[in-house]
């Protein structure tokens, strides 16, 4: 049966009892500052919709029951596409309407496998996969809402990848695992997109690549188990090694920020390695080093350790972490050694314990709409937005001096103004998806909330007095 879910509550933000308890317990377990910070509004995701396909086939390694792996996006002609990784297909999506994706494109492969990966270029996308002899698709969107044409499937060139990179400005592509055995397979696109020409296959100090990132003809090389080497390609037969760093776990992908002074990279294995956050101001001098590392956990499980962060991309300062069970998490990087948490969705809702490969495989966060794509494994096709909470500036002489008590609060939450102005005031309540629970009007400084039948976990009060003075803070509801 296919399943197109439409703000419906049980997926709508966390309003499922073990999202709840999750994101509760992540919030002690992290230490996470109930204060909201005046540098920046509180922001949330919004639901969109959900698409999922049983009839699917399913790859099951482990029983892990695998349908779906990576995902990517598309602007084209005035409309927005997703591309989504099935365990046999490439699936396609028009999500111009985010609310109603409508499956507009299959194809099939010769095999069924768990890995998928893709990446765009000049209207195409890009396609590999870890099976056996797959090779390379392209499919070429050019005339899309029309129609989607395959314009190249062989394995002429290589006959699997586990992961595909491509630089945008060069034309490049660069392939990542697979046959790409201690280094990098790099394919040229730039004379005609629809047919790739052999470059060289480059031998990197590294060994082979599960991923990387490019910017600028250098290579970030997420390379397993041996750590994070950075090469100048300029010329792809003579690859330069710039700079290396490991700090011991399987180095899995990487983005830099916009600025391109900090790269952070994930760690799959072991389970519970966070993110790390690489200084590369110093890169001209072949110096990188560790700047930091961050990982919020929002298991039921207090004690439980084992939370995968997958994959990060960065959109503006804006970075999306993919962390499996997790679903998709979102931070603020202004301050690249210093991650500010902003929201989380759970795409995997299911497990309310850390219990292995489940969940959110990756993002994509560049749609020209700001909408964000979100594949999860066995879960399909999500459509998410990241908005702003809180109504309130950042301008500290518009900031509402008030006290909150008890924080975590289980029947009644008492406010006080510290500070009275003349005039009425507001209070509004909302859940993670900015959806108002109650709000009222008072005059006098202090009141208290009801807050019996609510569901537990997390929620904004936000507080407004008739000069336009705001005050948002993160209330925890037992």
């Amino acid at each position: 049966m296919i399943r197109i879910r439409v703000l419906h509550l049980l997926y709508l933000c966390g309003l499922k009892k073990n999202y709840m308890k999750k994101l509760l317990l992540a919030l002690i377990i992290t230490g996470f500052s109930l204060n909201v910070c005046q540098a920046q509004s509180n922001q949330a995701f919004t639901f969109l919709s959900h698409w999922d396909d049983d009839a699917l086939p399913i790859a099951s390694p482990g029983n892990l029951n695998l349908q779906y792996s990576g995902c990517w996006g598309l602007a084209v002609n005035g409309h927005e596409y997703a591309v989504l990784g099935g365990a046999r297909h490439v699936l396609f999506f028009d999500v111009t309407e985010p609310t109603t994706p409508k499956l507009v494109g299959k194809y099939e492969g010769t095999y069924t496998t768990v890995w998928r990966e893709f990446k765009s270029y000049k209207n195409r996308i890009y396609a590999v996969s870890d099976a056996t002899t797959e090779g390379l698709m392209i499919f070429d969107l050019s005339h899309a809402e029309d129609t989607i044409v395959r314009t190249y499937w062989s394995n002429q060139l290589f006959d699997k990848a586990h992961t595909i990179t491509l630089d945008t400005v060069s034309g490049r592509i660069y392939l990542n695992g697979g046959d790409a055995t201690q280094g990098i397979i790099v394919l040229d696109v730039s004379q005609n997109p629809d047919l790739p020409t052999f470059i060289t296959h480059a031998i990197f100090q590294g060994g082979g690549l599960h991923d990387s990132y490019v910017r600028n003809d250098t290579i970030y090389a997420s390379s397993g188990n041996e750590g994070y080497y950075i090469y100048d390609m300029k010329d792809p037969l003579n690859p330069v090694l710039l700079a290396e760093i490991s700090t011991g776990g399987y180095n899995h992908n990487s983005w830099l920020n916009t600025a391109g002074t900090h790269a952070y990279y994930t760690e799959e294995i072991p389970a519970g390695r966070p993110v790390q956050i690489v200084d590369l101001q110093n890169l001209a001098l072949g110096e990188i080093e560790i700047a930091g590392s961050f990982l919020d956990k929002f298991s039921v499980d207090a004690a439980d350790k084992t939370a995968i962060a997958h994959n990060v991309y960065i959109r503006d300062n804006i970075l999306f972490n993919s962390q499996y069970e997790d679903g998709l998490i979102a931070y603020d990087i202004s301050n690249p050694t210093q991650p500010v948490l902003l929201a989380q969705y759970d795409t995997h809702p299911e497990n309310a314990t850390y219990t292995g490969y489940f969940g959110n495989w990756g993002n994509y966060p560049w749609l020209p709409s700001g909408n964000i794509i979100a594949g999860d494994m066995q879960n399909g096709l999500y459509m998410l937005k990241l908005g702003t909470v809180s109504v309130g500036t950042n301008s500290p002489d518009s900031q509402l001096d008030i006290q909150i008590s008890p924080n975590p609060a289980h029947d009644l939450l008492n406010i006080r103004l510290q500070t009275v102005s003349a005039g009425e005031w507001s209070w509004t309540l909302r859940n993670t998806a900015g959806q108002m629970v109650s709000n009222g009007m008072e005059a006098l400084p202090e009141t208290s909330l009801h807050l019996a039948g609510l569901v537990q976990g997390l929620y904004f009060v936000e507080i407004r007095d008739e000069e336009g003075k705001t005050a948002v803070r993160k209330v925890v509801v037992e």
